[in-house]
């Protein structure tokens, strides 16, 4: 990749962070990546680093305030360099409206999607300001959002309020960056079927019987080719936001 030879993913272990990983290998783009579960972590560092170290992961939450710093750390030390693209994928998924949600995860979810979001962007936002201050090098933040974002969404609106929230954080970090050097990009996907919805608890039969309808859904792959398209971008073009649905969802 022109753009980048190092990048870090945050949330790489699963579904589109680990799809996005594999597509930036496919290009030579050497990954720090993180995840909560350690042996997955390995497991992923073992399968990719057998000819060479191109692949570091760091056991890390969401919410952990040196989230940033150790994926960095983890890069320089691993590939001598530190990352030029930042691909924010880390983040939970509840179903349920204000009133049938179990309100005792409100918390957690606003914890995770948006206080979490919030501290890495700002850390990026201030390490790709301070490493390449006055040079060409190009900069990405890349942003894992949701069409809910956008759309209310009346049978996710709690889920939804935590993406309208990202969604603006993320256009005005653009605002902030763009005369820097720095291109912070969102991705709105709809349907995407991943581990993500069985790990938040969502009501399986309903999603399968709707990929009858509305599908087939997209892959995680589908979603990594959207952000590998966004950093493939020559440096004076910015693909600041990209929103992809299955063909046959209505909303």
């Amino acid at each position: 990749m022109i753009n980048h030879q190092v990048a870090a993913v945050s949330g790489g272990t699963s579904g589109i962070g680990y799809a996005t990983l594999e597509a930036l290998r496919e290009v030579d783009v050497q990954v720090a990546f993180s995840g909560r579960r350690a042996e997955r972590v390995r497991q992923i560092a073992a399968e990719h680093n057998r000819d060479g170290c191109c692949v570091e992961g760091v056991v890390a939450d969401a919410v952990d305030e040196d989230h940033v710093h150790r994926l960095f750390d983890a890069a320089s030390a691993a590939f001598g360099a530190q990352p030029t693209a930042f691909i924010l994928c880390a983040g939970r998924g509840m179903p349920g409206s204000l009133v049938t949600s179990d309100v005792s995860q409100w918390e957690d979810l606003l914890r995770i999607n948006v206080l979490g979001a919030m501290r890495q962007l700002r850390t990026c936002a201030g390490l790709f300001t301070q490493a390449h201050p006055g040079t060409a090098q190009i900069r990405d933040i890349v942003v894992i959002g949701s069409t809910v974002g956008r759309v209310l969404s009346a049978g996710n609106p709690v889920y939804g309020a935590t993406k309208f929230a990202l969604h603006s954080l993320v256009e005005s970090l653009r605002q902030e960056l763009c005369e820097r050097g720095v291109r912070v990009s969102l991705i709105e996907p709809g349907f995407v079927k991943t581990e993500f919805q069985a790990s938040a608890g969502y009501d399986m039969r309903w999603f399968n019987e709707l990929e009858q309808t509305q599908g087939p859904f997209l892959s995680a792959r589908d979603l990594a080719a959207s952000i590998r398209f966004v950093l493939e971008q020559p440096p004076h073009v910015h693909v600041d936001d990209i929103r992809i649905r299955p063909s046959r969802q209505r909303v």
